[in-house]
C-alpha cells in the first residue's frame, strides 16, 4: 500500500464491493470486511491513503488499550467505548487493504506496516488484558497464575497462527492445503474451515462487552485463548505436513 493518493478519478462504490473477500472462509469476517469496504470507499472520498487508514486503526486500538488499563474492569461506558474501538480498529484494518487495491496504491511498504501494525496490536492488547487481570485479582476472583496463563495462551496461540499463516502463504502461495488436498484429506480440509468460525478474529472485540463483570471477562478471556490456542496448533500441524510434501 502507498502513502500517497493518485491523482486518478476516485473509484466507484462498485469496485470496492466486489474486492469484499470471506477472509479465510469466516463468515463473522465477511461482516468486517463489508464494512470495511464502505469505510475504504469514505476514505477514498476524503482523500485518505491505505497507510494512514492502517495508522488510524492502530490507534483506535491504542486509545482502546489505554482506556483498559486506566478503566480496569467493571465500568460499562469503558466496556462499550472498547468494544467499539476494537470493532472499528478491525474494520479499518480491513479497509486498508481494499482502499490499495480499489485504488491501486498497493506497495511494499504498505504490505509491511499492515503486518507490523497487526503483530504489535496481538502482543499491546493481550499484555494489556494480562496486566489488568494479573494487577486486580480480588476483582474478578480468579487466580493470579491462571490470569497468567490466560493471557500467554492468547498471545502465544495467535502469534504463531499470526507468523506461520504469513511465512506459510510468503514460502508456499496461497491456498496451499487446498491446492495439495485429495479426496481422501477433504474432511479434514473441512474440519479446519469449521474451525476457522471459531477462532475467527472478529469475535474478539465482543469479549470487551463482558469487562462490566470482572468474573466473566476474566473467564471468558481464559476459555477463548485455550480454545484458540488448541485449534491454532491443530491448523499449524495441519500445516506442516503440506509444507513437508513441497518441493524445494
Amino acid at each position: 500500500m502507498d502513502g500517497t493518493m493518485s491523482n486518478s478519478p476516485k473509484p466507484e462504490w462498485s469496485r470496492f464491493a466486489e474486492l469484499v473477500h470471506a477472509g479465510g472462509g469466516q463468515w463473522l469476517t465477511r461482516g468486517y470486511h463489508h464494512l470495511g469496504a464502505m469505510g475504504a470507499f469514505a476514505a477514498s472520498r476524503l482523500g485518505l491513503s491505505p497507510n494512514a487508514v492502517t495508522l488510524v486503526s492502530a490507534l483506535c486500538v491504542l486509545v482502546a488499550v489505554c482506556i483498559l488499563g486506566y478503566t480496569g474492569l467493571g465500568s460499562l461506558w469503558a466496556s462499550v467505548v472498547v468494544f467499539v474501538l476494537m470493532a472499528v480498529g478491525y474494520v479499518l484494518d480491513c479497509a486498508d487493504g481494499q482502499l490499495a487495491r480499489a485504488t491501486q496504491q498497493c506497495s511494499k511498504l504498505g504490505a509491511w506496516l499492515d503486518h507490523l501494525v497487526d503483530a504489535g496490536k496481538i502482543f499491546l492488547v493481550n499484555f494489556c488484558i494480562g496486566w489488568v487481570l494479573i494487577n486486580r485479582p480480588e476483582v474478578h476472583g480468579l487466580e493470579v497464575a491462571l490470569c497468567f496463563v490466560a493471557m500467554v495462551l492468547n498471545i502465544t496461540g495467535s502469534a504463531l497462527y499470526f507468523f506461520a499463516w504469513n511465512f506459510k502463504v510468503l514460502i508456499a502461495g496461497d491456498g496451499l492445503i487446498e491446492r495439495m488436498s485429495d479426496k481422501k484429506s477433504q474432511g479434514k480440509v473441512r474440519l479446519l474451515k469449521l474451525s476457522h468460525q471459531v477462532t475467527d478474529y472478529g469475535w474478539f472485540p465482543f469479549i470487551f462487552l463482558v469487562m462490566v463483570d470482572p468474573g466473566k471477562f476474566a473467564m471468558v478471556y481464559l476459555v477463548y485463548g485455550a480454545i484458540t490456542f488448541l485449534i491454532f496448533m491443530g491448523y499449524i500441524v495441519l500445516s506442516a505436513g503440506y509444507m513437508a510434501k513441497l518441493k524445494d
